[in-house]
């Protein structure tokens, strides 16, 4: 015996079932998406779908077909980073490449870590995929990994690392972050200085550091040998680890001026700083290459100078939507200005002993 057949549910129905309006539903499964929240979208379809919703006129299966394949930008992580530890800036980059491609209705998929990823079953995947507009690289990977990867024909951007003449990318402007920052201590008086420095081996070590010298030989300054550190990675307890080698080295004549490759370094060398006793700000200053939150959300509060993060994912996304509806689309190489903003963590040179001298004669 046949079942009977299911009543076709109506827009008032799934309006009141959802508890939404019924204009709400009208509009989404009539195919608007702008002004509508992607969690309302999805919702309405997925229940009008289960509940034997047929629009006059449309296959049903072609309406399944149409969401499964929508458009999307994939994004990687470089080593040693995955999901989980996704890092503080890059968090900033992938909201920013969020924004930046959900205005014109792409969602964004996050394809694995360079650590787990063949690179050559990722180009597969990229090709045969047509949902897959585009991949955006976050951090800089192997060479053979990159290589592989271009290998694609979709549009592929890297963010804060270039391929010079064969990837898309996008950086921030390493040189005008060190002046910014030499600058700013120079003008506050400060004359020793000391580099902390993390991801040794990587091409943005070698280029900020390179930058800090330069910055420094405008003004007759330099980097001793002693005072420079280079350690395998750039998080707080490399920088905590730094600061504590370079206290070590130099206790008897510590440089005043620190520079860091990014915000969690400063932040755990600050955090070595206060358990010795040394006022941060006065007595040593620390500053970084970075805008994130990290420079803001504790106190000392941090000097930094960067391209605002959130532009470089979103400068991304747009570089993967004009290139994956344009095939003769050229080459981008874009560099974003720096902006240095300063904080509690720098002010001028207070010697330890003048310190010492000023607060006893505030007490009496």
């Amino acid at each position: 015996m046949s079942q009977p057949k299911r009543n076709r549910i109506s827009q008032q129905q799934i309006a009141r079932e959802l508890g939404v309006s019924q204009a709400l539903v009208s509009m989404v499964l009539n195919g608007r998406k702008s002004g509508i929240s992607e969690t309302s979208y999805s919702q309405i379809w997925k229940f009008a779908l289960e509940h034997g919703y047929t629009p006059r006129g449309m296959n049903v299966d072609i309406a399944r077909s149409n969401e499964e394949t929508q458009r999307t930008v994939g994004y990687i992580l470089r080593a040693p980073l995955q999901l989980a530890t996704k890092s503080n800036f890059f968090s900033h980059v992938y909201q920013g490449l969020h924004n930046s491609v959900s205005a014109s209705d792409v969602r964004t998929m996050f394809l694995g870590s360079e650590v787990d990823l063949d690179p050559s079953v990722l180009v597969k995947q990229l090709d045969s995929d047509r949902s897959l507009i585009g991949l955006v690289i976050m951090g800089e990977v192997e060479d053979d990994f990159m290589r592989t990867l271009l290998r694609s024909k979709k549009p592929i951007v890297y963010t804060s690392a270039r391929y010079p003449g064969l990837c898309h990318s996008v950086i921030s402007n390493q040189v005008q972050s060190a002046n910014q920052i030499v600058e700013h201590l120079v003008d506050l008086g400060h004359k020793k200085f000391a580099w902390l420095g993390g991801d040794k081996g990587k091409s943005r070590h070698a280029e900020r550091k390179n930058a800090v010298s330069a910055a420094l030989a405008r003004h007759d300054l330099n980097l001793a040998r002693d005072a420079q550190i280079d350690i395998g990675d750039a998080d707080r307890k490399e920088g905590f680890k730094g600061a504590q080698q370079l206290h070590k080295r130099l206790k008897r004549d510590l440089p005043t001026a620190w520079i860091s490759m990014t915000g969690l370094m400063a932040r755990g060398a600050i955090n070595y700083l206060l358990q010795q006793g040394i006022d941060v700000g006065k007595e040593v200053s620390v500053t970084a290459f970075d805008l994130t939150k990290v420079c803001t959300e504790e106190h000392p509060t941090i000097t930094g100078a960067f391209a605002m993060p959130e532009k470089l994912g979103e400068e991304a996304g747009r570089i993967i939507m004009a290139a994956s509806n344009d095939s003769d689309f050229p080459l981008h190489e874009v560099t974003l200005p720096s902006f240095i903003a300063i904080h509690e963590s720098s002010g001028p040179p207070v010697p330890r002993r003048a310190r010492k001298v000023t607060a006893r004669k505030t007490k009496v």
